[in-house]
């Protein structure tokens, strides 16, 4: 009987686990996991070993899984990196007949569906991939993250935080941590939680934006200004110009295909009544070209920013009422 049968049909814990990503976060994830599931706190100690594979053998691996817990139901090892352990595809005779009392969880960020170790080993555990999420299905997981603490948040609000948090899904949980603290006791994540992750408050990026949207240029200076004083860095800020023009060229688009603005607004994630009103505005007053133009101002921007022969300040300036000045 292999790790895999011994657990199907039945509720008991997997005797054998291998799951391989390209994401760190989710390898991590799916490890605390596992432990917090099946080792309490207090026999960790005793019952849990976690290995990386370069440092360990199959002899020391194979030792711990059949040794009987101590003063626990269960042993668990964690194998990081299993494919860094030398001769891992001999796990096979440890895994057609495991310790029903032991549980082996392996993890590869090397490893691929299409490698014979993985076909190897996946036919005797059970045996998954967890692929990281990217643009809608990543807003998706963030707005998932907090559901999961019991807290709704606005698809547009969830949009922000990852354009904040630049697509790391580390930073991004971290972030959602802090955000549901601040929150307290609400079931709901208002604009002002989102503060705790944007320098001056998410108001001021909010402000800046909205100045584009609306063609003020004397606002979107004002703007500008204080969100460089609050040290937010250049390269967030024509990011979030990048975010902003690339929002008003999806929506016109959704506009194209049949829909209405505020139908777009909503497909888009601005559900909010004023987020919907500012997006539809937004979208009304821009022109097709003024869009393609503004994606070309952006990049010129941003690489005389790289190249340094210019003060930062004077760059954004420039790049704010190059884009106004339609």
């Amino acid at each position: 009987m292999t790790a895999s049968d011994e657990q199907s049909g039945t509720g008991a814990p997997s005797l054998a686990t291998l799951v391989i990503s390209t994401e760190p976060y989710l390898l991590a994830q799916a490890e605390r996991e596992t432990i917090e599931r099946l080792v309490p706190p207090e026999s960790r100690d005793l019952n849990l070993k976690v290995l990386y594979g370069w440092e360990t053998d199959l002899g020391t691996v194979v030792e711990f899984l059949q040794t009987l817990p101590f003063l626990g139901d269960r042993r668990v090892l964690v194998l990081r990196e299993v494919h860094k352990l030398p001769d891992y595809k001999e796990l096979t005779s440890y895994l057609k007949d495991p310790n029903p009392s032991s549980t082996l969880f392996m993890t590869s960020s090397g490893m691929k569906k299409s490698d014979s170790g993985y076909r190897t080993l996946s036919a005797l555990c059970d045996a998954s991939e967890l692929r990281r999420p990217y643009g809608r299905s990543l807003v998706s997981w963030v707005r998932a993250r907090f559901r999961s603490q019991g807290k709704e948040i606005e698809p547009a609000f969830c949009e922000l935080l990852v354009q904040i948090s630049g697509d790391n899904l580390g930073l991004l949980a971290t972030e959602i941590d802090k955000i549901v603290l601040v929150s307290g006791d609400r079931g709901s994540i208002a604009e002002e939680d989102l503060d705790v992750s944007v320098p001056g408050g998410v108001e001021v990026i909010f402000n800046f934006l909205d100045a584009l949207g609306d063609g003020d240029s004397s606002r979107a200076l004002a703007s500008l200004k204080t969100l460089l004083e609050s040290d937010n860095p250049p390269e967030y800020i024509v990011h979030m110009m990048a975010w902003h023009y690339r929002q008003l060229i999806r929506g016109k688009d959704l506009v194209r295909s049949g829909l209405s603005a505020g139908e777009a607004a909503v497909k888009m994630g601005k559900r909010f009544p004023a987020l919907k009103e500012k997006f539809t505005r937004h979208m009304r007053r821009v022109k097709d070209g003024d869009l393609v133009r503004a994606l070309d101002v952006l990049a010129a921007g941003d690489l005389m920013l790289k190249r340094g022969r210019i003060p930062e300040v004077t760059v954004l300036d420039r790049m704010v009422l190059e884009l106004l000045s339609g």
